[in-house]
């Protein structure tokens, strides 16, 4: 029998997932699919993967509310064009179109002031003040920000190895992990592979799991991308921190590099203290998409 159920959708530079639940809390289905942000693969593209992670999670149920959280939406323009094309797609829906990090901190921290920090493919941090304005810092896209990122961390492994084949910088690790990693012999070789791929931006953010492989084996390059990723990330807190009107708040943590880099967690926490930043309490989300859903779930029930 069908059930009318809310969907909450994460979609990223890298993966998409939906989850729908019925509207009093229960978990009905999950969906995952490819990347999603538009500024990276491009509007009509995301609009299908997306698509394709709803329909998963919906399994053929009846579908009461939707809530879209984002990478690459944070501005109106982005906002306008998914809120089109979802309306025109699922008529009548009630719907909620945002940024990732929106949906991170109605996971992590549904209401105060609280501090959210996305440190996957790309970075952003989001700030809830005690007026609940949103202040946002960072996630401008590779080509402009996204400090401190997998992208960062993998674009700097890849300017070492090649400092390194130069003899302008001091031999890596990073040199051997990365060129078995991809099958290669020499770093010249990196070039064509890299260039060549279907998403070049991806391949150089998957990277960065090799830097913090390297940095557990104490290679000095890879610590000092670490080191430099993380007071990157920790300025970009800091410049929402001072904003919200309290200084006593939780710090969301959420972002495959960042949640599974023990090495660059430890050193972003290191640079917190050194830039005077204090939390309350630090959240590890690995599911923002539970914050989409419950957004969802208000709609449907503020609709009563």
């Amino acid at each position: 029998m069908k059930r009318r159920v809310v969907v909450g959708v994460d979609g990223g530079g890298t993966k998409t997932l939906a989850l729908a639940a019925e509207i009093d809390g229960e978990w009905k289905g999950r969906g995952g699919a490819g990347p999603s942000n538009p500024h990276a693969v491009g509007f009509e593209p995301a609009c299908l993967e997306i698509e394709a992670a709803i329909a998963k999670a919906l399994d053929d149920n009846e579908l009461a509310s939707l809530c879209l959280g984002l990478a690459g939406a944070g501005r109106p323009e982005d906002v306008g064009q998914f809120t089109d094309w979802v309306r025109a797609k699922y008529p009548g829906v009630p719907l909620r179109v945002g940024s990732d990090v929106e949906i991170l901190l109605a996971a992590g921290a549904p209401t105060g002031p609280a501090l959210a920090l996305i440190c996957g493919t790309g970075s952003i941090v989001y700030g809830r003040s005690t007026q609940g304005e949103l202040i946002r810092a960072g996630g401008w896209g590779y080509l402009f920000g996204d400090e401190g990122s997998g992208f960062a961390i993998g674009a700097a492994a890849l300017r070492v190895i090649m400092e390194a084949f130069d003899r302008r910088g001091p031999p890596t690790l990073l040199t051997w992990l990365i060129l078995s990693r991809r099958g290669l012999k020499s770093p010249p070789d990196l070039i064509q592979s890299i260039y060549a791929a279907a998403s070049p931006r991806a391949e150089i953010a998957s990277l960065a799991e090799l830097v913090e492989l390297a940095a557990a084996q104490r290679d000095a390059p890879s610590i000092s991308i670490l080191n430099e990723a993380a007071f990157e990330l920790a300025e970009i807190v800091r410049a929402v921190y001072f904003r919200l009107g309290s200084l006593s708040v939780p710090l969301i943590l959420s972002g495959s590099v960042i949640l599974r880099g023990s090495n660059l967690r430890a050193a972003f926490r290191r640079a917190c203290e050194t830039l005077g930043l204090t939390f309350k309490e630090t959240i590890e989300v690995s599911e923002p998409a539970a914050g989409a859903v419950r957004l969802a779930q208000g709609m449907v029930r503020n609709s009563f």
